[in-house]
């Protein structure tokens, strides 16, 4: 046996090892016959909600939703408010029409990622219901230095 870096010759058997792994097992992301998803059919999935003033968006949030059966029903959020504009409740404001949104799509559930020293993030994502379940170690490096994040998820 040889292992080694792929290289792109590999590409065609390794899309056929991933189908033939879909059949046999439950532990990959996709079932099988799910990788060949229409590129019309992702933003049908994933979504964003924006809040504008003065015609300028000053923050959003984008809730991307993965089309396989296995993922389908979660999203995973991110989200950015300017500086200019904290505080001021939008963040709150968009955080809640994007769970609004995520119910009427029919998820169940929405995830994210936030670095451990974003106090001001952490609260708001608390406050409005996610729960921090795990911690990212070394996940991030800002400015040089490492840092953690807290992995959030909110059961709708």
């Amino acid at each position: 046996m040889e292992i080694r870096l792929a290289v792109p010759a590999d590409d065609a058997p390794l899309e056929e090892l991933r189908a033939v792994l879909d059949e046999e097992s439950t532990f990959m992301l996709m079932e099988p016959g799910e990788r060949a998803v229409p590129d019309e059919e992702r933003p049908r999935l994933s979504y964003r909600v924006v809040a504008v003033e003065g015609g300028w968006p000053v923050g959003f949030v984008s809730v991307s939703v993965m089309p396989y059966a296995r993922v389908r029903h979660r999203g995973h959020v991110v989200m950015g408010v300017r500086a200019s504009h904290t505080g001021r409740g939008v963040g709150r404001a968009l955080l809640e029409a994007a769970v609004a949104e995520a119910r009427s799509r029919g998820l169940t559930r929405l995830e994210l990622t936030v670095m451990t020293h974003n106090r001001r993030a952490l609260a708001l994502y608390t406050r409005c219901g996610f729960q921090v379940e795990g911690l990212r170690r070394a996940s991030a490096i800002v400015r040089g230095d490492t840092v953690d994040e807290y992995y959030m998820g909110l059961l709708l």
